[in-house]
């Protein structure tokens, strides 16, 4: 790449040493005429050189972050001549899925076999599978002449993040109606269940876990005891719960808020499984990964933490066509970033209801709207 401007005024020098040589017959005209030709082609020459001696390299604290977590990079510039290099400028790149205010470029020359870095701290906002890397190295020679673009191989590196798994608030809202209709009393033998997982009764202790929710404690056996003992629900998953992602992205205008409208849906899904989970209420996942809707089983925290870590390759879309899989009369909580009258519809005809990050466009009574209140997710209407 030229820069018209440098060469401009270089050669406006060369030409005021040629009027100073001719019209005033001095002979340090001559002089500086070959000191300004030598010094460009040196210049060039070095710059030549650089492109061949210079490497670049990024290195990144870790390749797997939960969100909320830094990445620490470097980038790395080495000279590995005796000759100092040109000026080079390198600059960093991240995805959307990384915040930052760290300085972004550097431009320097690197002296002969010797190396200089760019520090960056990237904080991990957004799920998924965010990148980090190397936007641009170009090598300016000292006059400012010309530049090149180096091209970097590997130049850049993907980091998978984590979505959370907030604590539910369960005061009120639609975590409250799905997992607190289960009433137990504090017999020892029995477990009496307004909502059990089969619709029938069951009993069976074991003792408590950190995570268990308070409710599930059999205070009278505990008591007796001398230490805590929780119920565990039996039966089989004919009437479980259902959650299912809705893969319509959100339709919000701007792209960081379309992001954040997508984040809290998956974010209140995972929360609310996480719930069940604890609370040992059986529930199952419709998610589609691709072309293809998997239905994966959610029995403990580690099956959430496991769909946790899957949620990295999940993409929303703009695509609407495909959105929902064939629902049955089953209990079914569709969380969306998208919530217009296709899902409204489709949650009108049984026992479903549905989970909005931003508020429905076709209110309805079982349509709740996702919010996070510092650490926690709430369901409100």
């Amino acid at each position: 790449m030229v820069n018209i401007r440098s060469i401009i005024t270089y050669l406006l020098l060369i030409a005021l040493a040629v009027l100073y040589t001719l019209f005033l017959e001095a002979p340090g005209g001559s002089y500086l005429i070959i000191a300004l030709v030598s010094a460009a082609v040196i210049s060039l020459l070095l710059c030549v050189y650089t492109k061949r001696k210079l490497t670049a390299r990024i290195q990144i604290s870790a390749d797997i972050l939960n969100r909320g977590e830094i990445a620490s990079v470097k980038l790395v510039l080495e000279n590995s001549g005796f000759l100092p290099s040109s000026f080079v400028s390198a600059e960093l790149f991240s995805s959307y899925h990384f915040t930052t205010s760290s300085p972004q470029k550097i431009r320097a020359a690197v002296f002969g076999h010797s190396s200089m870095e760019l520090a960056a701290d990237y904080n991990a906002e957004f799920f998924g599978k965010g990148r980090i890397g190397i936007s641009t190295i170009v090598l300016t020679d000292f006059l400012g002449l010309c530049s090149f673009r180096i091209t970097v191989l590997k130049a850049n590196a993907e980091i998978k993040i984590y979505p959370d798994i907030p604590e539910v608030d369960r005061r009120e809202g639609l975590a409250r109606s799905r997992t607190d209709a289960a009433a137990f009393d504090d017999s020892e033998e029995t477990t009496q269940s307004l909502f059990a997982v089969n619709g029938t009764p069951g009993y069976e202790h074991r003792k408590y876990e950190p995570g268990d929710s308070l409710k599930l404690i059999n205070w009278k056996l505990s008591a007796k005891r001398g230490e805590f003992y929780v119920r565990r629900l039996e039966g089989s998953s004919g009437a479980e719960q259902t959650f299912l992602l809705d893969k319509a992205g959100s339709k919000a205008s701007d792209r960081i808020a379309a992001r954040r409208e997508e984040q809290l849906a998956v974010e209140g899904m995972l929360a609310l499984m996480m719930q069940f989970a604890k609370t040992e209420l059986p529930s199952s996942l419709k998610i589609r990964f691709g072309s293809h809707w998997e239905t994966i089983p959610v029995v403990t925290p580690s099956d959430v933490s496991d769909i946790r870590y899957r949620l990295t390759d999940f993409e929303f879309s703009e695509d609407e066509v495909g959105r929902l899989p064939e629902l049955d009369s089953g209990h079914t909580v569709i969380f969306t970033a998208h919530c217009d009258a296709y899902i409204a519809a489709a949650v009108s005809g049984f026992d479903s209801r549905c989970a909005s990050a931003p508020r429905c466009e076709v209110p309805a009574e079982n349509i709740w709207t996702i919010t996070r209140d510092e650490d926690d997710i709430r369901f409100i209407r």
